[in-house]
């Protein structure tokens, strides 16, 4: 009987992360606002240029998101043909990873040159 009920619960909690798996769009959102906090720490009244719109659209150029069924993983294209994982997202939720050299990539391309 404990079997049954462990196997229950189990399929109810990777059904529900399939249900919940966010979206390309949840985890653009994330990001960018994620980005915009790290942008007004560094740069402050000048970030005030950088609107959330403009964050979202180069986010979304450059950020690609792979689906794994239970879980989303986004990865950000580098200059230099690289990508590094910037956001999980699980549960209907999107872990940023924050990381410098992202951050500036980020500014370089809405024309924040820092």
């Amino acid at each position: 009987m404990k079997k049954i009920i462990t196997i229950v619960i189990c399929a109810a909690v990777l059904l529900g992360m399939v249900i919940t798996n966010p979206k390309k769009e949840a985890h653009t959102e994330a990001i960018a606002a994620n980005y915009k906090d790290a942008i007004q720490e560094k740069i402050g009244v000048l970030s005030a240029f950088a609107p959330q719109t403009a964050l979202e659209g180069a986010v979304n150029n450059t950020v690609t998101v792979s689906d794994y069924v239970f879980l989303s993983v986004g990865k950000y294209s580098m200059n230099e043909g690289m990508n590094s994982i910037v956001s999980v997202g699980v549960f209907n939720h999107v872990f940023v990873l924050t990381k410098d050299n992202i951050l500036e990539e980020i500014l370089r391309s809405i024309g924040l040159n820092i």
